[in-house]
C-alpha cells in the first residue's frame, strides 16, 4: 500500500479511538451519576423504614 493510505489509516484510527474514548467517559459518568442517586434513594429510604419502625410515622 502507498504510504499515504498508511497514513490515512493511522488518523482514522487516531481518531476512532479517541471517540471511542470519549464516549466510554460518558457512559463512567452516567453510570456514577446513576449510582450516586441510587445511594440517595436508598439513603431515604432506610430513614423512612427506620422512622416508621421507631414510631415516628404513622
Amino acid at each position: 500500500m502507498p504510504v499515504i493510505v498508511w497514513g490515512v489509516l493511522a488518523v482514522a484510527g487516531a481518531w476512532g479511538v479517541g471517540y471511542a474514548a470519549d464516549k466510554a467517559g460518558d457512559a463512567a459518568g452516567q453510570g456514577a451519576k446513576l449510582a450516586k442517586w441510587g445511594a440517595v434513594a436508598g439513603g431515604v429510604y432506610l430513614g423512612y423504614r427506620a422512622a416508621k419502625a421507631g414510631g415516628y410515622l404513622k
